[in-house]
């Protein structure tokens, strides 16, 4: 049989007696939150001068190599450590597209030899994952303002991309529950978007038709941080615009504080009406610097002037005195580079003169010509976003979720399968089950499956457990440590109970997303997504797990307003609505799995039912936890062709029934022959 690996699109050397195991899996009943690929067991390659050159001479452990990860991963660019694109072909019909790694190298007499396995692009999606983050991706493309505008703006976005604004109630947001101020609104990505962004990062193309559908566009992460705030490392940035006078008098004056009229930015501080003093209402206590610098003109004969930097009213620096033996006018300049100064939530600052008299003559003037003053940290730290802040839109996403939990967890959130294509590299296929299997695509097995060995029929009971646990993550918000409380689960969960006698065991399918409780209020008519603590009713703010939910603009609302404090913003009848349901006055569909035991607001009217689990998970379930289902492991003799069509969607004929395929063991691609295979007979054809 002629037997060909490439790797990168350069052929590989065989040994004469290569054998070549390959298992191909697209799902596993034993564990139902898996999804699998193709993959091999240890395939030996010879040292041959050809081999050598492929894999960089990794045998030579004086080589060592410049990696360009924008070329092909062969020859002198050779990674071990990064993946490389491989094909096997068997008689020239392809049986498997995928990658390949080196597991090692062995020497024997100065001969070295190359262990290696292959696996499909599955796993080389994962491995060009790695361990990146959610906030790893850019979306730089969508930074923009804090406006009104942009933010009532959002609520038409409903194609899968851009930022979205939805009302949200954070903790201390509102005080009637009808108007709400700024703070409760913070920009969410669309779903879509991540994993778009997730692909084209791993250099992957993909395709995914339910991605396209317009109730999964309206999917959004939204703003999990206890307050809303980016990475910066300029805290307060303001000056004097024009020279006034500053002091005036005959004799000692009180301390005088310097006004600053052009605030450039002021990040996490606010000023006072008069613009002298500067208040931090970050979080956090930061180690900061600061930057001061002005210049003054003063007139007095013998006077001494003083200029200090205070803190809650207590000098920290001063910036020493000056003293006028002359009347003459002179201009000079007082200044402090890098000072280092501990900032904490609350702390006040401010720059003062006064003038002592030293046996002064007549009147005296100090005339403030400039004055410039900057806060800056030694590292980009997270600060409050203000009203007209430019967002640094990056800097507002979940932290520290790795991008390969999120994309799991989307698959099981949607019970997809992903599975790589035949002909495109690098391309792979998301669908989920309830749409993965063709009734009308047959392949008739009767005939290869070999009755000459051993066959098996298990009862699909007594591979699973009696329980099955869809869940959420738990969080520590007070709606969702409420509805733990009452229920002992978590909000947006479902246990379903597969009514197997002989187990009492729980299998789970786990997400990294937490459930979202909606809560209503009286007199109020809009329904929001809660994330506060609240203690003896006492609300607070708390950072919470990442969610997922579904959004709209909601019209015809009592009007209502956004607040700046005690300014009004904008006042209308709309909002932008994020939750677990599709629309929160009637709704058609949920986010969750499971039907809540409690609303925590009045539902007139819609479907509550149509949940993830009944939607996409329920089929399959019923399925392998029919008192009729039957795993069926046995041998099958599959040829080449066999593997170059193989598709998992068709359904496979054997003696009269129908089956889905989840592996196949062992194939051998150098003698294909005999093999064990895993099929699943099939109960219901259409859902």
């Amino acid at each position: 049989m002629l037997n060909e690996i490439f790797i990168e699109n350069q052929r590989l050397d065989l040994s004469d007696g290569l054998s070549n195991l390959l298992t191909y899996a697209i799902d596993d009943i034993k564990d139902i939150g898996s999804r699998n690929t193709a993959f091999s067991k240890t395939i030996v390659l010879p040292g041959t001068a050809n081999n050598n050159t492929r894999f960089g001479h990794l045998f030579d452990v004086t080589v060592m190599n410049q990696y360009d990860d924008t070329q092909d991963n062969v020859n002198y660019n050779f990674n071990a450590s990064k993946e490389a694109a491989c094909i096997i072909f068997q008689n020239h019909i392809q049986v498997f597209k995928g990658v390949m790694r080196v597991l090692k190298v062995v020497i024997n007499n100065d001969i070295p030899e190359y262990e290696c396995a292959v696996f499909g692009e599955l796993t080389g999606l994962v491995s060009a994952i790695g361990n990146g983050k959610l906030e790893d991706l850019d979306f730089s493309a969508y930074d923009h303002v804090l406006s009104i505008a942009n933010v009532t703006g959002s609520w038409e976005n409903m194609n899968g991309s851009g930022y979205y604004y939805p009302l949200a109630d954070y903790g201390n947001v509102s005080t009637n529950k009808i108007d709400y101020q700024l703070s409760a609104f913070r920009p969410a990505l669309a779903v879509k978007e991540y994993l778009d962004k997730i692909f084209q990062t791993a250099g992957y193309a993909y395709e995914f038709l339910l991605g396209d559908t317009a109730r999964f566009k309206t999917l959004r992460v939204p703003n999990n941080q206890k307050t809303f705030q980016q990475l910066s490392n300029i805290q307060l940035d303001i000056n004097t615009s024009n020279p006034y006078l500053a002091i005036s008098n005959v004799g000692p004056s009180a301390p005088q504080s310097i006004v600053f009229d052009n605030l450039n930015t002021l990040g996490s501080f606010t000023n006072n009406v008069a613009q002298t003093e500067f208040t931090y209402g970050g979080a956090d206590t930061i180690q900061t610097t600061f930057n001061i610098e002005f210049q003054v003109t003063v007139v007095g004969q013998f006077y001494t002037f003083t200029f200090k930097l205070l803190k809650n009213n207590v000098a920290i620096y001063d910036f020493g005195d000056v003293y006028r033996a002359s009347a003459s006018s002179v201009t000079f300049t007082k200044d402090v580079a890098d000072l280092p100064v501990s900032v904490a939530p609350g702390d006040v600052f401010e720059i003062e003169m006064s003038v002592v008299t030293g046996g002064g003559l007549g009147p005296y003037s100090v005339s403030l010509l400039e004055a410039v003053w900057n806060i800056r940290t030694a590292n980009e730290i997270y600060v409050d976003i203000n009203l007209g802040d430019t967002i640094n839109v990056n800097d507002t996403i979940p932290r520290n979720i790795l991008q390969r939990d999120f994309l799991s967890s989307i698959l099981k959130l949607f019970n997809l399968y992903i599975y790589e294509d035949k002909l495109k590299n690098k391309f792979l296929k998301m669908t989920p089950y309830v749409d993965f299997y063709n009734a009308s695509g047959v392949i008739d097995w009767t005939y290869k499956l070999d009755r000459s060995r051993q066959i098996e029929l298990t009862p699909m009971s007594e591979l699973n457990n009696r329980y099955y646990d869809f869940r959420f993550k738990g969080d520590s918000d007070y709606y969702n440590e409420l509805y733990a409380k009452r229920y002992g689960q978590g909000y947006g969960d479902y246990l379903f109970d597969s009514e197997y006698f002989f187990s009492g065991d729980k299998g789970t399918i786990d997400l990294i997303f937490s459930g979202t409780p909606l809560v209503g209020y009286s007199g109020a008519d809009k329904i929001v997504s809660t994330y506060l603590k609240q203690n003896n009713g006492v609300e607070d703010t708390t950072a919470v797990n990442i969610r997922i939910l579904q959004t709209k603009k909601i019209t015809g609302v009592g009007s209502w307003s956004i607040k700046d404090g005690v300014s009004t913003l904008w006042t209308g009848t709309d909002y932008g609505y994020a939750g677990h349901y599709d629309d929160p006055d009637v709704p058609a569909n949920d986010i969750h799995f499971g039907v809540p035991k409690e609303l925590f607001f009045t539902l007139v009217t819609g479907a509550i039912n149509v949940t993830q689990f009944n939607v996409y998970w329920s089929a399959y379930m019923a399925e392998i936890t029919d008192k009729d289902s039957k795993l069926l492991s046995a041998y099958f003799k599959l040829n080449n062709n066999d593997i170059y069509n193989l598709d998992f969607s068709k359904f496979i004929y054997i003696d009269g029934s129908y089956f889905r395929l989840n592996k196949i063991i062992d194939w051998n691609a150098n003698e294909p022959d005999v093999c064990k295979c895993e099929l699943l007979k099939v109960i219901y054809t259409s859902y």
